[in-house]
């Protein structure tokens, strides 16, 4: 039986989260407290779906409804991440989620449906694999990652260091550093930045598995990076450094603190998040030694189920990039909030 969730009790959310960390095609972006954040923040409507079989949850299903001025209404599980498809037990349940999702595309007149899959399933949808997540596996030991990596990336490790860059992990105080950051760094690459608010419930919603790395040089971030935990993996869906400062290499520095916090606290993966495979960043990654792995992304336009094309690679929105890069950055703090929780990607 496929229920949606209109309201979550906490017994729910409990039960929710409990399948999420024993399905081993769950991501950190399965976990409940994402309807939260995107319903607090962007108010946009959440419809969650779960399988049910004699009480006990043999799938889910989270999807967010997006209206946009932008963009045609679309279906998404889940905006702003990398992944949040379909988990199931098997392919019968799989298939009556991925059905109810197209219902409830008809239901609510969304023009598109985006599944995002980190695995390869047996659905008929079109499959989008030019972006990967690169991941690193991490050793119970610090030092012997370190020997690992590549002459040339201990070098600048240790260039950051001698320029009197140093780390530091922070809760929810790290918040106003990591923001000023990142809200720079994004002009420049020509996005949209999420609002403050939107940062502010990840590390509320996720006190006990979001952590803020910041890197300063004389008291001031210049880089920063947000890192969540799931299971025996950390995953960076967003990280930045001042681009003033980049010949310092802080971000070197970021990731490799990152990398031997993880290995001090036993996980075994270190996802760096997605990239276009050739872009700059997944070079930056792939120097760490990570592999790649292709995400399966999955969206198809409801009216004739052809493969449809996401916000990023719309035309209208490559011509925003451009003008947004002119943009002073303290402009786009107040608009870049307006626009980026209208863009799924």
């Amino acid at each position: 039986m496929i229920v949606e969730l209109c309201r979550m009790t906490p017994a729910d959310q409990k039960a929710w989260d409990d399948y999420a960390y024993r399905s081993a095609e769950a991501s950190h972006c399965h976990l409940s407290g994402w309807r939260r954040v995107v319903e607090r923040v962007h108010r946009h409507r959440a419809l969650y779906l779960w399988a049910r079989d004699n009480g006990h949850i043999k799938g889910i299903l989270p999807l967010i409804l997006m209206r946009s001025v932008l963009f045609s209404p679309s279906l998404v599980s889940l905006p702003f991440l990398d992944d949040g498809g379909i988990c199931a037990d098997d392919d019968r349940v799989r298939e009556a989620l991925y059905k109810e999702a197209l219902r409830l595309c008809d239901k609510h007149e969304a023009k598109f449906l985006d599944l995002r899959h980190r695995w390869p399933n047996g659905l008929n949808m079109p499959v989008a694999t030019a972006k990967v997540t690169l991941v690193l596996e991490l050793t119970d030991d610090s030092e012997r990652l370190w020997k690992t990596l590549d002459a040339k990336v201990r070098n600048q490790v240790r260039k950051a260091t001698k320029s009197g860059l140093t780390p530091s992990w922070h809760g929810i105080d790290g918040l106003n550093e990591f923001y000023a950051t990142i809200a720079s760094n994004m002009r420049d690459l020509g996005s949209p930045v999420h609002s403050r608010k939107f940062f502010a419930a990840i590390a509320e919603e996720f006190a006990d598995s979001a952590r803020i790395l910041l890197v300063r040089r004389e008291g001031r971030a210049i880089a920063a990076a947000l890192c969540l935990a799931f299971k025996d993996g950390l995953l960076v869906p967003w990280a930045s450094a001042k681009k003033e400062y980049l010949p310092l290499c802080p971000n070197n520095l970021a990731y490799w603190e990152m990398m031997r916090w993880g290995c001090e606290n036993r996980y075994r993966w270190f996802d760096f998040g997605r990239s276009p495979v050739g872009s700059g960043t997944y070079n930056f990654k792939k120097q760490w030694g990570a592999v790649d792995r292709p995400l399966h992304w999955q969206a198809l336009t409801r009216t004739d189920g052809r493969s449809a094309r996401l916000h990023a690679e719309n035309p209208s929105y490559q011509w925003m990039i451009q003008t947004w890069r002119r943009l002073p950055v303290a402009m786009t703090k107040v608009i870049g909030p307006l626009v980026r929780g209208q863009i799924s990607s």
